[in-house]
């Protein structure tokens, strides 16, 4: 009875590592999307350089983009504290943000009028190439 109680446990253990091993390797691979040129004061971003694009509500409610960079391609960006960061996709103008959180945050916040949160979305995916970070287990 104990050997046969141990071979069961033996093969209960080998199952669950193969499955973990199974579940391991079958690594989701992010979806990528198509990207646009993107720029902030007349400096070229890179989608690598991308953290993150997502669209968020504004003061008003609105959809708006908030990007946030790496910190090497935020100090790219060389503008005076206090000022505004004009951004561009394919060379349309996009907006405006302000430089207090590019500095510290690496974070550049655009509002203006992108139509509604699919359509802010898309723009935000052809910022950065990819969906956004989830912001916490529960998104994933």
């Amino acid at each position: 009875m104990m050997i046969a109680r141990k071979r069961l446990f033996l093969a209960l253990g080998a199952a669950l590592l193969l499955t973990g091993s199974a579940s391991a390797a079958a690594v989701v691979k992010a979806k990528a999307y198509p990207t646009g040129v993107f720029t902030a004061a007349g400096h070229q971003i890179a989608a690598k350089d991308v953290l993150d694009a997502r669209a968020i509500p504004d003061i008003a409610g609105k959809p708006s983009l908030m990007i946030t960079l790496t910190p090497a391609a935020a100090a790219a960006i060389h503008v005076a504290q206090g000022a505004r960061v004009p951004c561009t996709l394919d060379g349309k103008p996009l907006g405006e943000s302000p430089s207090d959180s590019l500095g510290s945050e690496h974070v550049l916040q655009l509002s203006g009028d992108f139509g509604d949160y699919t359509a802010t979305s898309a723009l935000a995916r052809r910022i950065s190439g990819r969906d956004p970070v989830p912001d916490s287990e529960s998104d994933e």
